[in-house]
């Protein structure tokens, strides 16, 4: 007799269940972005197919948590509608056995939602990625036509026309006209201009998984901000650009393997670790810098070069750099009264100067960083084609030198637990690394950003969590609410499953943003779960108490 009962709520509840979900998860798939890259007219058939493949999975984790709980309201509360439980009841049959249909359904969608949101989306998000990264010329045209611009790293571009061509290798290439660029470091502007024609390259280079971009422009007219000099090129190339897998770079699309990974490891994150590295290459220039003022606290003279080209730097007076009213102890900001022997292997030229700098110049890799040493100010030499000649210049660019590998390797010698610290980074004060006031500043900005990505990876993944088991309870609330109220109609039955699942949707919002601030997390985590304790008290109350009577 019960098997023939629960059969029977269990076959309306499945049918109920599907309907719902299918129509939920065709209206979440076609309504949302998915529906405007269609219309688009920009991706083919297949292509198309293989967007809503992988589009439809993730509505469905969506909306399978809803479904199930319209499914279960919906049909509890029409069989206590039409006194169902009521015939039970007076046939001796325990009605709480009759929820075993209801906790079944929430099992498995318990167990559905869990194992997609932390494993099958994030697989089917890098997917989506990859097959819009083959097709990066097309997405950047399209970025181009609707939106006017795009970016990438450091640069923005600005397309009046923009059509692609046949390139090499069957890749279209990207060209653009009437174009303008900006260049910026953080949120500082250091370059900005316009060109006549933009060529825009999309290749993969061989044993790399990364797509790279390469652009070249031509008639470009600008300003150079922070050399403070204008800009008048025939023809100039913009480094090559790593393009980063989206999905890698948000946390939100790693499967729950790589979330506690980085949990443990947030500099490890592609988005902290750009900002590390750069740091890294600051730490290098602090230990050049370091190493230069030491020589010449040693004997006033600074030495510096390879088997190439080396030069003695004879310095009278050192200024240092001044940082927030405080003297940086390792930052030179201008040598005065030098004399600088330069050596290379066919000759030897000696300059006099009233102040000499030296500074380190950022190339697109650590590799090509250079050394510069202007001189400035009455600089005096002698002619190397005539010795007898002396050439007197207000300002001489010597020729650079290569950043010597040794800071470098000082640098990769250093973990990032040395730099940040042991355990989470961020959360206390660290000792001085004695390389000046702006080293110490990038530090603790590094460290707090590593802190909020640490938070926020601990906080989605106690989201995943709670959500999933939250459906648990729900399912089990919903259809016992929906036998006290006798929700057989269809408005009833919606309210019956509003409820709860906005108590765990508001109750994870809520507890995300404040698991994701220092100063909260541990409260936010507790809000995280408090919506699923909520519901397990009202199960209890709602079985034992009301649904009894």
């Amino acid at each position: 007799m019960m098997y023939h009962l629960q059969w029977y709520i269990t076959r309306e509840l499945l049918k109920t269940f599907a309907l719902t979900a299918i129509g939920l998860t065709l209206i979440f798939s076609l309504c949302g972005g998915a529906l405007n890259i269609i219309q688009a007219d920009m991706l083919t058939a297949v292509q198309i197919a293989q967007l809503m493949a992988f589009v439809l999975p993730v509505a469905t984790t969506l909306t399978l948590p809803i479904s199930a709980l319209f499914a279960c309201a919906m049909v509890y509360g029409r069989l206590a509608a039409d006194n169902e439980f009521d015939a039970c009841k007076s046939s001796g049959i325990n009605i709480h056995r009759l929820l075993a249909p209801a906790v079944g359904l929430s099992v498995f969608t318990a167990v559905f939602t869990f194992s997609f949101a932390n494993y099958v989306i994030p697989k089917y998000i890098e997917q989506l990625d990859e097959m819009v990264r083959k097709d990066l010329q097309k997405v950047a045209v399209g970025l181009l036509r609707s939106r006017g611009y795009m970016r990438h790293g450091p640069y923005v571009l600005y397309a009046g026309h923009c059509e692609l061509r046949p390139g090499e290798e069957e890749q279209e290439v990207l060209y653009i006209r009437e174009a303008a660029f900006m260049e910026l470091e953080g949120s500082n502007l250091v370059r900005v201009g316009t060109a006549e024609e933009v060529r825009v390259d999309f290749w993969v280079q061989p044993g790399a998984s990364l797509p790279v971009v390469e652009a070249c422009m031509y008639n470009v007219y600008g300003v150079d901000i922070k050399q403070r000099q204008t800009i008048d090129l025939k023809r100039q190339r913009l480094d090559p650009q790593e393009i980063p897998s989206q999905a890698k770079q948000n946390p939100k699309w790693l499967t729950l393997n790589e979330l506690l990974y980085f949990q443990g490891n947030p500099s490890e994150m592609v988005t902290v670790r750009r900002d590390v590295e750069a740091f890294r290459r600051q730490v290098g220039e602090a230990f050049f810098y370091r190493d230069l003022v030491q020589q010449w606290r040693q004997n006033k003279v600074i030495r510096l070069g390879d088997e190439r080209r080396r030069y003695e730097i004879q310095v009278d007076r050192l200024e240092l750099d001044v940082r927030a009213g405080q003297v940086e102890q390792y930052m030179p900001r201008n040598m005065l009264g030098v004399t600088v022997q330069m050596y290379e292997p066919d000759r030897k030229i000696t300059y006099q100067a009233d102040s000499c700098a030296i500074r380190v110049n950022r190339g697109a890799t650590d590799r090509n960083d250079t050394i510069l040493i202007v001189l400035e100010g009455n600089v005096t030499f002698a002619d190397p084609r005539n010795p007898r000649n002396v050439v007197t210049h207000r300002r001489q660019d010597l020729p650079a030198l290569p950043f010597p590998r040794r800071f470098e390797q000082q640098v990769a010698n250093l973990s990032d637990e040395n730099l940040f610290g042991k355990g989470l980074p961020g959360t206390r004060e660290l000792e001085t690394m004695n390389l000046g006031r702006r080293i110490d500043e990038a530090r603790k900005a590094i460290g707090q950003e590593l802190v909020k990505m640490g938070l926020s990876i601990t906080a989605i993944i106690h989201s995943r969590l709670a959500f999933s088991s939250s459906v648990l309870v729900m399912l089990v609330l919903a259809a016992g609410l929906a036998i006290i109220c006798r929700g057989g109609q269809l408005l009833t039955a919606f309210v019956i499953s509003f409820i709860p699942g906005m108590v765990i949707v508001v109750m994870n919002v809520m507890g995300r943003q404040l698991a994701e601030k220092p100063g909260t997390a541990l409260a936010g985590v507790g809000v995280i779960w408090l919506g699923l304790v909520l519901l397990a008290v009202a199960d209890a109350v709602v079985l034992t108490r009301y649904l009894r009577r």
